[in-house]
């Protein structure tokens, strides 16, 4: 039933499951992921009403040019990012030539990766159901993460990947090197944060000694990266994060795209929330130190003070491009802060942050640079729409 629901009216159908699975004792994880995947499945629909301009125009032309090519010669055209550029090449053929099929699959599988982190530091924290529910809405009704996605779909999904990779290898106990290796095909930018993510000394409690040694390391590892980029840049498929990092210029510019839908307004209140949600959590000092939990804590902290360094140091374009890693980042720190902080285990207080989300993101769906369909027709469209629109 809820799946028909869903299929006639997306958001409708959403919310009455969300409804339903608050008000359940227990029940099988399953449940709680089929609420990811009618997240997932209804904002990649959303996705593909996005008119075509800046880097997703971009990449429609890089889809619609794929029967020009072979594959090999396709992704060797392009010298970077072979995962993400072979899959554009398969998913040509395998969507008959269908772009909305092929944002969709990418939008609903970026958000599928964030919907499994949560589910398993859900898992992992024994959290509520209402709890994981709240966490899934706000992963899901963030709208910046949805517009960068939108206008970046290699790095969104890159971040997906990085986020995944980390929580299997620290929550659930699995090396998936693999996952990393393709998290850096399809946007190399991951690369310093798998590197910093995987630093042993993020899986504890930070003093003040460990923060002043960290930063000298990650000082001491960019100084190297710049100083060794330049022997790098002929490296085949990454040799183009190094090109990139060479640019001075470039990395004192501005994306303005990324300054009007709403990011430099918003930045310092969100990095203020994540050091406030962070330092209450030291505070608490309840979660223990072998689950591997702390590393998200400490990630989301190491990001926003590499933010504010950015800032202070003028490098406009680093800051913009690796803020969006906190979006990604940002969900894990919410559940945990969610489930270790008594008084927002009230009903009220989960009803209201969930509603209001989801005006927030209507309301930046409707007042952005980038055009959607109209909110009244997100709301009422039928599923299978989206595959045509």
């Amino acid at each position: 039933m809820f799946g028909l629901l869903f299929v006639w009216c997306p958001l409708f159908g959403i919310v009455v499951y969300a409804i339903y699975l608050c008000h359940q004792e227990e029940l099988p994880v399953g449940r709680l992921g089929a609420l990811a995947v009618m997240l997932s499945l209804y904002l990649g629909g959303l996705a593909v009403t996005k008119e075509l301009l800046g880097d997703f125009l971009t990449y429609s032309r890089y889809f619609y040019d794929v029967p020009k090519y072979d594959l090999w010669s396709y992704i060797q055209s392009f010298g970077k990012e072979p995962v993400f550029y072979g899959y554009t090449y398969l998913s040509y053929y395998l969507f008959g030539g269908s772009w909305n099929l092929f944002v969709i699959s990418i939008t609903t599988l970026n958000y599928l990766l964030l919907s499994y982190a949560i589910l398993k530091i859900g898992m992992a924290l024994k959290a509520s159901i209402s709890n994981v529910v709240v966490a899934l809405f706000f992963m899901a009704f963030f709208f910046q993460e949805f517009a960068s996605i939108g206008n970046m779909l290699r790095q969104g999904l890159a971040q997906s990947m990085t986020v995944v990779f980390l929580v299997r290898w620290y929550v659930v106990g699995k090396r998936s090197w693999w996952l990393a290796l393709l998290a850096l095909g399809v946007h190399t930018s991951c690369l310093p944060v798998l590197c910093i993510g995987l630093l042993p000394i993020l899986r504890k409690r930070l003093l003040m000694r460990d923060v002043l040694r960290l930063s000298v390391l990650l000082v001491v590892v960019a100084g190297l990266f710049l100083l060794l980029g330049r022997f790098l840049v002929h490296l085949p498929f990454v040799g183009y994060i190094f090109e990139r990092m060479g640019n001075h210029e470039q990395l004192l510019s501005v994306d303005s795209w990324q300054t009007e839908v709403g990011l430099q307004p918003a930045m310092l209140a969100l990095l203020f929330l994540l050091f406030l949600m962070a330092g209450l959590l030291y505070r608490n000092g309840k979660l223990e130190e072998d689950t591997g939990l702390y590393v998200f804590i400490n990630l989301n902290l190491v990001i926003s003070l590499m933010m504010v360094a950015c800032e202070f140091l003028g490098m406009y374009y680093l800051q913009m491009r690796y803020f969006f890693y906190l979006y990604a980042f940002q969900n894990t720190l919410f559940l945990i802060f969610l489930h270790e902080t008594e008084f927002l285990h009230k009903t009220s207080f989960r009803i209201l942050a969930s509603g209001m989300l989801v005006v927030y993101f209507f309301y930046n769906f409707s007042h952005n640079i980038f055009s959607y369909i109209p909110v009244t027709e997100a709301f009422v469209y039928p599923l299978p729409v989206y595959l045509f629109i």
